[in-house]
């Protein structure tokens, strides 16, 4: 990836961490100096960040005052870059599974399967995104990374208080989907097979995106 496009992507991933976290909340300001001096980059990317971030409605920017932290729902566009960061972050467990050679127990995720079955069964969805958003922190927690628990929490609370109804329901259409993908995910780590397990998780993630835009 070109230098420009990496300072780009971290001043995105920066900002919006400070968004969704509430470092930065609805009506505060956002200093481009501020952010290229943090980051030790130039201003170029965090202009080309925040547009981006006024494309997906969490910022506004005016003439005269920059740019401004907004109110917003969460849009098939913000959900789908909210996707590919946690893409980003499952397959950079997965290669410290493999880098650390940490031992991975499937145990606790075949339990939380047969739990995401028994809601999905009985029709409680709402505990199935519980359990399923769960799973997921329990998983990234592997990195022992901060950034990446905080930002599995705040996903989780984003898209429980801000996405729209449409998103809210396609964990619920892709339940099957999912179970398949995480048992192939699961035996392929349990067989030290780390690339066909990251090539799984990169069909799970399309199959969401593809289904957001349907």
């Amino acid at each position: 990836m070109p230098e420009k496009e990496t300072f780009e992507k971290l001043a995105y991933i920066t900002i919006k961490e400070k968004i969704l976290s509430g470092k930065l909340r609805v009506g505060d300001h956002i200093a481009e100096a501020s952010i290229a001096s943090e980051l030790n980059i130039s201003r170029t990317p965090v202009r080309k960040a925040l547009a981006q971030l006024e494309a997906e409605q969490l910022i506004e920017t005016k003439a005269n005052r920059g740019a401004t932290v907004i109110e917003s729902e969460m849009s098939a566009g913000h959900f789908v870059s909210l996707l590919e960061i946690v893409e980003m972050l499952v397959l950079q467990t997965i290669s410290k599974l493999e880098n650390k050679r940490i031992p991975f127990d499937a145990q606790i995720f075949e339990e939380k399967k047969e739990m995401l079955r028994k809601h999905l069964q009985k029709k409680h969805e709402d505990l199935y995104m519980e359990v399923l958003f769960d799973s997921l922190k329990s998983f990234v927690h592997h990195m022992q990374n901060s950034y990446a628990d905080r930002f599995i929490q705040m996903l989780e609370s984003d898209f429980d208080l801000k996405a729209q109804k449409e998103i809210k329901v396609l964990p619920i259409i892709l339940a099957e989907e999912t179970e398949k993908g995480m048992n192939s995910v699961l035996k392929n780590l349990q067989n030290e097979s780390y690339e066909e397990a990251k090539k799984d998780v990169k069909e799970l993630i399309n199959k969401f995106i593809v289904q957001t835009f349907r």
